[in-house]
């Protein structure tokens, strides 16, 4: 029996909705491609919300961060709008086309946050390295496999919660309470930083496809010490990855890429079953959501619709518990 199926038989995820999902998600690139990106939202506009952006300098000369903002034409709810903050803003946005927006119950858009950075890529490889990845036990950095400078989770956390979130309250009336935070790859890795984080301003964490095999899997060796421990904030944590992430895991040839091959290969395969394990073992309320046969790169676009629709889909009947 799959793991899909056994977790959908202990109720915490829909294999109808699956099916959906893969539908709509088999035509998304296995890997990021980095072509420059086409007019988005933002800038085409859409009658289904009002849009804003803003910038925040970024560091040692790196891109500025770029900061979307997409605010439903529905009536605001008296506690606010509820907000969703997608990391790599820029891969974000292509997902939500007018198309897909527009097929989700108008009466429950939340406010979409897209963060990302200034630069026509898709995906800004140096800067999400450093921004998303841990430092080590230590607090030192991390280069990534690939010789890129990380490790400066930290410092980005900190700008995300004195800045960005406070900069969107002060633009947009949404629900202090009800603010989700997503991420895919190294933005599940950061992802699951802040929902360890002493204080964070969401009330909701949803780590897709995390990269569990950051620094030799250390990084989830103290994850899972700390859930052992109970050393771990209850904050709702929903747990996403695709189902054939490890079968379809590329295996480039470029030598500056056979550490990261050989440390995704050296991750056990159960590494994120045992990580569920942990994490609802100590209790941490959320959702497990595995996507048939989708690969790493696919389960970007699937786990963004999945959480909007699934978000419209509660939000006809209220707030979810």
């Amino acid at each position: 029996m799959s793991l899909t199926t056994r977790l959908a038989q202990r109720g915490h995820l829909s294999l109808t909705a699956f099916a959906l999902l893969f539908v709509q998600s088999v035509s998304a690139t296995a890997q990021p491609v980095q072509t420059p990106l086409g007019p988005s939202i933002l800038e085409t506009g859409t009658e289904l919300f009002d849009t804003q952006s803003f910038k925040v300098d970024g560091p040692d000369g790196r891109a500025d961060y770029a900061i979307g903002i997409l605010i439903p034409n529905r009536t605001r709810p008296p506690e606010g709008f509820p907000a969703i903050f997608l990391l790599d803003g820029q891969a974000a946005l292509e997902v939500l086309t007018t198309e897909f927006l527009g097929a989700l119950d108008p009466r429950s858009l939340p406010v979409i946050v897209t963060v990302g950075y200034d630069t026509d890529r898709r995906f800004a490889s140096e800067e999400r390295a450093r921004d998303y990845t841990p430092p080590d036990a230590a607090g030192a950095p991390v280069d990534d496999p690939r010789g890129r400078a990380g490790g400066h989770a930290p410092a980005f956390l900190e700008l995300l919660t004195s800045r960005i979130v406070p900069e969107v309250e002060a633009r947009v009336p949404v629900d202090a309470k009800d603010l989700t935070l997503w991420g895919h790859s190294y933005g599940g890795l950061f992802v699951l930083q802040m929902a360890g984080a002493a204080r964070s301003p969401f009330a909701r964490h949803v780590a897709a496809s995390p990269s569990l095999w950051w620094d030799e899997a250390r990084f989830l060796d103290r994850i899972l010490s700390r859930m052992n421990a109970g050393d771990w904030p209850n904050r709702r944590l929903d747990l996403d990855r695709g189902g054939k992430e490890r079968e379809r895991a590329s295996r480039p040839n470029d030598p500056r890429a056979q550490k990261l091959v050989q440390m995704r290969a050296a991750l056990p395969a159960d590494a994120f079953d045992t990580l569920v394990r942990a994490v609802r073992g100590a209790g941490i309320p959320g959702e497990t959501t595995v996507f048939p046969g989708l690969s790493h790169g696919e389960a970007f676009r699937a786990s963004i619709r999945h959480l909007l629709t699934a978000g419209a889909e509660r939000g006809k009947g209220g707030k979810q518990p």
